[in-house]
């Protein structure tokens, strides 16, 4: 299908399907993806828009020695990447929250840095209040024109003040109807990765699992670049079949947070880098028709200026004879996307059954998932076969081996994928 013109500013939506016709008289399912390229935002040359950003940093007794020092060398690689026009607070925590840089333009970077260089270790991890100081910040200098964010980081496990995971969703979540949005990162082998994961779909942000504390300072620069090009945020996607067809079930193969509308939650749109959701549709047998209107998407966003869109585009497909539905090629970028999605299930389920205590069944369902996407790889570029393929053999082999660190790994890699960020 190709892509329709729209609006200046508006993404570019495609709605392609894994074969581009149905087959006369039989129920079928139709494999979709949509892919979402945002546009390029429009600002004036050499200008971006502000950034209104809180670091809150677990200091914690676990984070001493060589991860609160990468800590401190991301958040002064964060600080650099600024520009006077952002504004930063830095929030720390162990047992008790301090506010070490109070919300301020960052026109002198070096005077922050040496502020983060005092940071040292401490006693317990009391998350939730660190996040709430950090969410305060920027919210006292909510700019519907900037991103503002709480960029919270934790090598630990929230044992001090509020621990409940569904409440600290729920206290992130009004905030982000409020405009601040949260980001969070788990570092290491021990901090909660459902608490740290919820944080962030309920924030409209992104989790991040690191294993090696040295990767913090690229993570904090890519983190800032995508900031800056972000051109919308609280995304959502709904599908919409056509209710003539009487479709009798539709699957989303991401695994996606809904709004309170049912509506997927997407990532933040950046500028020229695509999302891609896969779906499915059991579509109930059809006569012989030129042009079929399958679905409809509705895409929605909240722009840099603060201002709310929609966008719809719809699929039509032909409806064929079987022959002449069984000539059609399959669309390789389909199935590329469509599989990968499938390996990220696999790794989402692999988590529940470790959950379980069933390592052996986690063990197999990532054996087996590796055998069906071995299947469709000859025809996928070599680097993406190999990583996935790879990916899914070093978890099945450590699954008995460090059940911790294969967990978080299982789920981050289920996450990213999910979200269009590997």
């Amino acid at each position: 299908m190709p892509i329709l013109p729209v609006p200046a500013l508006s993404p570019q939506i495609e709605l392609l399907a894994l074969k581009a016709g149905l087959p006369a008289g039989q129920a079928h399912e139709v494999t979709v993806l949509a892919r979402i390229t945002p546009p390029a935002p429009q600002l004036r040359a050499g200008a971006r828009a502000p950034i209104n950003l809180s670091l809150v940093l677990d200091r914690s007794g676990s984070m001493g020695g060589q991860p609160l020092a990468m800590a401190r060398l991301a958040a002064q690689t964060a600080i650099r990447a600024l520009e006077p026009q952002d504004r930063l607070s830095v929030v720390i925590f162990d047992d008790a929250v301090e506010l070490l840089v109070a919300p301020q333009l960052v026109t002198d970077p070096e005077r922050l840095c040496r502020t983060v260089e005092s940071i040292t270790a401490g006693g317990s991890t009391a998350l939730h209040a660190g996040w709430v100081e950090g969410a305060t910040m920027t919210a006292q200098h909510l700019n519907p024109e900037a991103l503002n964010r709480v960029l919270l980081l934790s090598d630990g496990q929230a044992n001090c003040g509020e621990v409940r995971p569904e409440v600290i969703a729920q206290h992130v979540r009004g905030l982000t109807a409020q405009g601040v949005s949260t980001s969070t990162v788990g570092l290491g082998r021990d901090y909660q990765e459902d608490l740290l994961r919820g944080m962030a779909d309920a924030g409209d942000g992104n989790f991040e699992h690191l294993e090696d504390a040295a990767a913090l300072p690229a993570f904090f620069a890519a983190e800032l670049q995508g900031f800056s090009r972000t051109v919308g945020h609280t995304v959502s996607l709904g599908i919409e079949p056509n209710p003539a067809l009487k479709v009798s079930r539709v699957e989303v193969i991401n695994t996606l947070a809904r709004n309170d509308l049912g509506r997927y939650q997407l990532p933040n749109l950046i500028a020229e880098r695509p999302l891609e959701v896969v779906f499915t549709l059991q579509v109930p047998a059809q006569l012989p028709s030129a042009d079929l209107g399958v679905t409809r998407v509705r895409l929605a966003w909240t722009g840099r200026d603060g201002v709310r869109r929609t966008q719809r585009i719809q699929l039509n497909l032909p409806v064929l004879s079987a022959d002449a539905y069984a000539a059609l090629p399959e669309d390789s970028a389909v199935r590329l996307a469509e599989q990968l999605l499938h390996n990220a299930r696999a790794k989402q389920d692999a988590v529940g059954l470790l959950d379980a205590g069933d390592v052996m069944g986690a063990q197999r369902a990532l054996h087996l998932r590796q055998v069906a996407f071995e299947a469709y790889a000859p025809s996928m570029p070599a680097p993406v076969a190999q990583q996935e393929s790879h990916a899914l053999v070093d978890l099945a082999l450590n699954a008995d081996r460090d059940q911790i660190l294969t967990r978080k790994r299982a789920m981050s890699q289920s996450y990213n994928r999910s979200r269009s960020k590997e």
